[in-house]
């Protein structure tokens, strides 16, 4: 039997403290930090006129994240925006009873409408869902959501055997994603056209306000690509202004990508699966160079011998 090590028990609990009663200074001095029921944390915190409301998991925010702030915080740090953070910590698919009437109420009470611009941001397919199907609470809202899924309904998503088990929940309000974006002013979704799951559920947003954005080979989570060096504040300030389509967001996310280990690792094996060679190689070769990874110059070496070069 695997023994616990109790240090490492204490360091995590130690951690999680320090990250919460954080959260809470932050919530106090600028704005509010609560808990909605059981199931999620919400932090707000008021800077400028546009409000980014966001949706991630508490668990990846506190233990991967290293200055633990939530999604788009980055935005309140340059005291440009306001930030809404919602954050799940059993409930990953954002159906509880004490959210739903959280969100009635913010909306009821005229919370957006005190904002110039509110951006929904969510990253994966429960919390991209979540962006979107919220959207519907804040009339005219811009919407920003990677590999969202669309709805679990069987008769929609039977496709999609990764959440089984989560489809007994109840979806009857802010559950269905293509419809509930009606009333948002603007809907970017990125998504993964070679992935078959990530691009059914995307073909399912549809109307004059969506832009579908395919970020090839990034597999069911492009969303790793977009945290990555200042590049989400780049794709939310032009979503801002109205300018981000299909071209500006491949534009950003193109100087990313062609530094990203894993993204040109998948890339290699691709090309090796298929038998171009010669491609791998060249793939290879400027991997080694841009991210100095000795298994890309192990690859390419081997490589341009079996090539003959």
């Amino acid at each position: 039997m695997t023994q616990i090590d109790q240090s490492d028990v204490t360091t995590s609990l130690d951690h999680q403290a320090a990250w919460y009663n954080r959260l809470t200074d932050i919530g106090r001095d600028h704005g509010f930090f609560a808990r909605l029921g059981k199931d999620h944390l919400t932090l707000f915190v008021q800077e400028g006129e546009t409000l980014l409301v966001s949706f991630d998991r508490a668990a990846r925010v506190c233990h991967a994240e290293a200055d633990g702030l939530p999604l788009g915080f980055e935005a309140v740090q340059r005291r440009e925006w306001s930030l809404l953070s919602i954050m799940s910590l059993d409930d990953h698919w954002y159906r509880s009873t004490d959210l739903i009437a959280f969100f009635d109420t913010l909306q009821g009470r005229g919370f957006f409408d005190s904002f110039a611009q509110v951006i929904f941001l969510g990253f994966g397919p429960a919390a991209g869902h979540a962006a979107c199907a919220y959207s519907a609470a804040a009339p005219g809202a811009l919407v920003l959501a990677s590999a969202p899924a669309a709805t679990l309904n069987p008769e929609r998503a039977g496709f999609d055997r990764r959440f089984l088990a989560d489809r007994k929940a109840d979806f009857s309000r802010y559950g269905d994603g293509p419809e509930l974006i009606a009333s948002a002013s603007r809907v970017v979704i990125a998504y993964d056209p070679c992935d078959a799951v990530s691009t059914a559920h995307a073909a399912q947003f549809r109307g004059p306000q969506v832009t579908l954005a395919p970020l090839r080979f990034t597999g069911g989570a492009p969303e790793r690509l977009l945290r990555q060096r200042g590049l989400l504040m780049l794709l939310l300030r032009a979503l801002s202004h109205q300018r981000l389509t299909r071209a500006k967001l491949a534009a950003l996310v193109r100087p990313v990508r062609r530094a990203d280990p894993s993204y040109l690792w998948d890339l290699l094996q691709r090309a090796l699966r298929q038998g171009q060679f010669a491609r791998a190689w060249r793939i290879a070769d400027y991997a080694a160079d841009v991210t100095g990874e000795a298994r890309f110059a192990m690859r390419a070496a081997g490589l341009a011998s079996q090539n003959g070069s």
